[in-house]
């Protein structure tokens, strides 16, 4: 006997019926076919995987029909550049002051309690507590841009190839060769450069992009980000001296626009000259529903136009 599920109560094999809290009922025409049990903190939750014949598959886009692109930059001091002017705030939900002090007060709290007591347990349950609030915001944050990008009137997203392990990676260790002795290396100035990255999850939010473009038959392109932020668009002069910081001036030419904003026009336009090839392979979004998240229902932005082609004074800020 498999799992069913009826109003409030639920099936499920060698445990037999159970009660549990039904968030979203099961729409007409669908059978549950799987359910998923985990344990976040002191909770239970499941999730149930279920299925309609009658609703036709999703067919992926060859790239040789992708006719409009728009391209997105992941960052920290705004979550997300669009090349259309658009941005995301970044609200820095496990990384903020206040978030900061209630762990510091928490954890602390942990420590001063004796070893193996249920005051302590009690009190590590806390700080558990307090990081599942933390990443349920960032989840329900990320979904919500994830479902605006994907929402927008376009046939691809073009995202960066990033290598957030690599980015995240430790400095070289660097030693003197006559003392022995070791020497700066910068990894305390990168420190806080590493909890930025990691409270941001851009993988997390490139996994639900992708997901959601798969779902609704779109292209999720990913494109090498190299130089993309050090381009200049006018001439096409790399340099580092180019960028300081949110401010792109070109040594060579004089061109001024947004760094991130122009590092996600870069990024579509690689993107364009990708589906202009000779490429005629399908999209192939084959993406895997990150795990512990709970998809939300689209939303679109006020403006529908297409993308490209804003002033910097165009440039609007999307605040969650």
């Amino acid at each position: 006997m498999g799992v069913k599920s009826s109003g409030s109560k639920i099936y499920l094999p060698k445990l037999g019926w159970m009660r549990f809290y039904n968030s979203r009922p099961i729409p007409d025409g669908f059978t549950v076919k799987a359910a998923t049990i985990r344990q976040r903190q002191d909770e239970w939750y499941v999730s149930l995987r279920i299925e309609d014949k009658s609703v036709p598959d999703v067919v992926a886009r060859f790239l040789t029909e992708v006719k409009s692109v728009i391209g997105c930059d992941l960052g920290i001091t705004k979550l997300v550049h669009m090349s259309d002017g658009y941005q995301f705030a970044n609200p820095k939900f496990g990384n903020n002051k206040k978030t900061k002090r209630f762990l510091r007060i928490r954890q602390r709290r942990v420590s001063r309690k004796v070893k193996g007591s249920k005051s302590r347990k009690k009190a590590s349950q806390k700080v558990g507590r307090l990081h599942k609030k933390i990443a349920d915001k960032r989840q329900a944050y990320q979904w919500w841009v994830a479902n605006t990008i994907v929402s927008r009137r376009v046939d691809a997203i073009a995202l960066e190839d990033l290598n957030v392990s690599g980015m995240l990676r430790r400095c070289r260790v660097k030693k003197d060769s006559e003392s022995g002795r070791f020497l700066p290396n910068g990894q305390s100035r990168k420190k806080g450069l590493n909890r930025a990255i990691s409270d941001a999850a851009w993988n997390e939010l490139i996994l639900k992009i992708e997901y959601l473009a798969a779902k609704q038959g779109k292209v999720a392109i990913k494109i090498n980000p190299k130089h993309s932020s050090t381009e200049c668009r006018n001439c096409g002069h790399i340099d580092r001296s180019n960028r300081d910081g949110e401010k792109f001036i070109c040594s060579v030419c004089g061109f001024f626009a947004h760094a991130d904003i122009s590092a996600a026009k870069t990024i579509r336009d690689r993107a364009l000259e990708m589906v202009r090839g000779d490429e005629a392979i399908p999209a192939g979004n084959t993406a895997k529903r990150p795990k512990n998240c709970q998809e939300k229902s689209p939303c679109l932005l006020d403006s529908g136009g297409e993308p490209g082609n804003l002033d910097n004074k165009d440039i609007k800020t999307v605040m969650s």
